[in-house]
């Protein structure tokens, strides 16, 4: 059983709406991890002041935490034995997480763990129970009341010999997977239900990890958005069917402007203006940068609706995030540069918080995303 340590004060408001107040004392010690070095409060914009960061630790002992605009922990959990590879606010105000040990890749894991702002753990699935068979990594959402989806691990045994291989190599990809709260497996898609490994001609140089799928998310239709490192490409998949809509990237259906090519994305979500949203690792250009589209599938034109471009020294190869706080502002997330910053939309660095981790992603949370909890500061 995972241990978690919490200070929590619970004060019950005698209004018509129930109010939750939690107030958490954090140890020196952790708070220590983090440190705002750029503009003072009084100067960011105002959601920004009253919002927060949602940052998780992937090391053992595993932590998730709420930062404040003045880079102050204001509430956490823990776990012993394992990390926090990815975790998400969910609609109904839990934590909704992927846990590995050390031995796992980086956002690998063997088990799923949702809990409340209060530590009551709501959910907790492990790797071998029910058909919860292999590892799942990057991304756990909610579907609906009863039902987690997740980006899994997939092999397949394919004759490579026409490729140089063998007549059994092993292929490995991602795949989606629902599953109810006991683990059972509701639906389930492949990457190789759409693609045949042998019509790639990189194959026995990227058959480890052929692909790798880094994020999952729904699109406004409540089909699936899913990205992929490898090939710089976002697909569209039909949530019932598992056909592809369509492909968005290097190489897709789109027609995309030369400036905001994009390769090597992270994070893909659809924000609050209804456009398709993405952090840019930006790894052929040595330049990071955050970027929205707006898609007309009728024409197969992509629009640029945001493009956020990061200074040279927060170039950020590997993992990342953006996330909008407020229509005018971003949070980016240079995970190889243990730094999180708050950007204008042209990318001026307003706010910047360095860690001593490395965040894998970094959510900005509204408060009104939290009621009825109320963070006592």
């Amino acid at each position: 059983m995972h241990t978690r340590l919490f200070c929590l004060l619970l004060l019950f408001c005698s209004c018509t709406a129930r109010t939750i107040h939690i107030k958490m004392d954090v140890p020196s010690a952790l708070q220590d991890q983090l440190k705002v070095t750029s503009a003072p409060g009084d100067s960011l914009p105002e959601t920004f002041r009253k919002g927060y960061l949602l940052l998780n630790r992937r090391d053992d002992p595993g932590m998730i935490y709420l930062v404040n605009a003045n880079g102050r922990i204001v509430w956490y959990h823990q776990v012993k034995g394992t990390g926090f590879k990815t975790a998400h606010l969910t609609g109904q105000q839990t934590f909704l997480c992927i846990l590995g040990d050390k031995t796992m890749p980086t956002s690998y894991g063997n088990e799923i763990l949702e809990i409340g702002l209060n530590g009551d753990t709501l959910l907790h699935l492990k790797k071998g129970q029910q058909d919860f068979t292999s590892d799942v990594h990057h991304e756990v959402l909610r579907k609906g009341t009863n039902e987690i989806v997740a980006l899994t691990s997939v092999e397949r045994i394919t004759d490579l010999s026409l490729q140089g291989g063998s007549e059994q190599d092993t292929v490995k990809s991602d795949g989606i997977v629902v599953f109810d709260h006991q683990g059972r497996r509701r639906w389930q898609w492949t990457v190789f239900d759409a693609l045949e490994p042998t019509a790639d001609t990189t194959i026995l140089r990227t058959r480890h990890d052929w692909m790798h799928a880094n994020s999952l998310s729904f699109d406004k239709d409540s089909n699936y958005l899913i990205s992929f490192y490898n090939n710089g490409q976002i697909w569209k998949l039909n949530a019932q069917t598992g056909k592809v809509m369509w492909k968005f990237g290097r190489g897709g259906d789109f027609s995309i402007p030369d400036s905001a090519a994009f390769d090597m994305g992270h994070a893909v979500h659809i924000n609050a203006d209804n456009d398709l949203m993405l952090f840019d690792n930006g790894v052929s250009r040595q330049q990071s940068q955050a970027l929205a589209f707006h898609l007309n599938t009728s024409t197969r034109q992509a629009t640029v609706t945001l493009r956020s471009v990061l200074p040279a020294f927060l170039f950020n190869e590997r993992m990342g995030s953006a996330y909008f706080a407020g229509h005018d502002h971003i949070v980016q997330c240079c995970s190889r540069r243990n730094t999180v910053v708050l950007t204008t939309r042209d990318g001026y660095p307003l706010w910047t918080l360095r860690t001593t981790f490395i965040p894998y992603r970094a959510e900005f949370i509204a408060p009104s995303a939290l009621l009825p909890y109320v963070i006592a500061e």
